[in-house]
């Protein structure tokens, strides 16, 4: 079959970072201007063109398509395949049903976060024909087979539909990710370039070893889009993806597993194995605070990790207890000291209006930030997104959320309209407080110092000045609102 999976274009905003299964995405041109590869329908794409089927994976942004330029193209398509979330599903449903109407014959086929978690609201759209739930690849590969080959497509484990009335079938059982085959990176745009603030060699990509996460965050969607089991790759398979990204000319991989460190015995292997063989790859990835120690980071930085992100969320003990995050402060500061004492770059991820939060929770956390010092920060408002018990304990009392689809690509991670019910603060305070913690954080003279320090290159510069110019106008742009 003829299948095109379509990143669309947005009438709200420039770019939305669409790479992860489990819906938490952000908008690229918010702080630092990250684009990234679509890493999750890559994976559908490569398992689709390893089934024999005519695939094409097309990101209308990054390939300056407009919605009339897809409209032409889809003509030749029988099945369109669109990862989407909470904040895009209305945009990206409108788009569907456009697309329909160039190509009366089209299947649209729908998966992520919003399909997983309310797949009765998103079969109401017009533009919805199918929604896959949960992993999408193997549910996918065996709903195109059916098509193809005139089965009952109907009885796919992990879809729903319209049938006369909406039909959900039984989950797909989660999937052994050491039989997925490694990304094929032929499958991506031609001529595009993702840039990303944090990576330092061109080109780059993305890669993720494992999925699930040993956290049970009251904000999270992962544990539930996942599994409680984690799941991940052997090393050896991590290394031969490794030997096949070099062959193909990338200098750098971005690891977008949920917490790449907590499998040590692992890791400590494909670090020995990177430094052994030589590969000279240079690589980031993300941490679960008290999954990693000094000596592995010492290591990792070794076999060519510059840079870990860290979902710091708070730095008041009391507002992480409230969102069982699981992790102490003194840990967290431990953690910091010690990729400072190995060389390596640290990103920090926060978030603001967490249950219990105040204006002095929001404080202190604005002064331990500071106290750890990363190299960069992002900060969003801390929002109830379906599948998570946040949202399900704030829609028994608030039912108005309806489907969650009132946050969307105009606010994301910058409004705080529910949060009233689970903080003492009104919506105005929260975004107030975001933008000052921007200001605050990267506009101290002592972080400026430090980033033109930094500077070893054009491409360094290049990328430090882009990411500031974005903060600036962000930070603007708050003030004005």
């Amino acid at each position: 079959m003829k299948i095109l999976l379509l990143i669309p274009l947005t009438d709200t905003v420039e770019n939305v970072v669409r790479d992860v299964l489990y819906g938490c995405w952000c908008k690229g041109k918010r702080i630092g201007g990250a684009k990234v590869p679509p890493l999750v329908l890559l994976s559908v794409a490569t398992v689709l063109k390893e089934d024999e089927n005519e695939v094409r994976l097309l990101d209308a942004p990054a390939e300056d398509m407009s919605l009339n330029d897809v409209k032409k193209l889809v003509k030749k398509y029988d099945v369109l395949l669109l990862l989407t979330s909470t904040m895009t599903f209305n945009e990206d449903a409108d788009v569907l049903a456009e697309l329909k109407k160039s190509n009366k014959k089209l299947i649209t086929v729908i998966f992520g976060s919003h399909p997983t978690f309310m797949p009765e609201y998103c079969l109401k759209k017009k533009g919805v024909d199918i929604i896959v739930r949960k992993e999408p690849e193997y549910v996918i590969r065996d709903l195109v087979r059916a098509l193809r080959e005139k089965l009952d497509w109907k009885e796919t484990n992990g879809i729903g539909f319209k049938d006369k009335k909406i039909v959900i079938n039984p989950d797909y059982p989660f999937i052994d990710i050491e039989d997925l085959p490694i990304c094929d990176r032929s499958l991506l745009p031609k001529d595009v370039v993702y840039d990303n603030p944090i990576v330092k060699k061109y080109p780059y990509t993305t890669s993720e070893t494992s999925r699930g996460c040993p956290g049970r965050c009251y904000f999270c969607t992962a544990p539930q889009m996942y599994g409680e089991k984690i799941r991940y790759w052997s090393a050896e398979k991590v290394i031969r993806e490794i030997e096949e990204l070099k062959r193909l000319g990338y200098k750098e991989i971005y690891y977008r597993d949920e917490t790449f460190t907590t499998f040590k015995e692992r890791n400590i292997k494909i670090c020995n194995e990177i430094i052994s063989r030589k590969l000279k790859i240079s690589w980031l990835c993300n941490v679960r605070i008290g999954t990693v120690d000094k000596e592995t980071l010492a290591l990792m930085k070794k076999a060519g990790c510059h840079t870990i992100k860290i979902g710091v969320e708070s730095g008041v003990q009391e507002i992480l207890n409230k969102s069982n995050k699981g992790v102490r402060v003194e840990d967290t500061e431990k953690l910091f000291r010690w990729a400072r004492e190995c060389g390596m770059n640290t990103h920090a991820h926060l978030m603001l209006g967490m249950p219990g939060e105040t204006k002095e929770t929001i404080k202190k956390t604005v002064e331990f930030v500071k106290k750890i010092n990363p190299n960069t920060i992002d900060v969003g408002i801390c929002t109830p997104y379906p599948g998570t018990k946040l949202f399900s304990d704030v829609a028994k009392d608030h039912p108005e959320i309806k489907d969650g689809t009132s946050v969307g690509l105009g606010n994301l991670h910058t409004d705080g309209s529910f949060n009233v019910h689970f903080t003492n603060l009104t919506k105005e305070d929260l975004e107030k407080a975001l933008s000052d913690f921007y200001r605050s954080f990267y506009m101290r003279p002592s972080h400026a110092i430090r980033n033109v320090l930094q500077i070893r290159s054009y491409s360094d510069f290049k990328r430090i000045y882009e990411a500031s110019l974005n903060l600036l106008k962000f930070i603007v742009k708050k003030g004005k609102d």
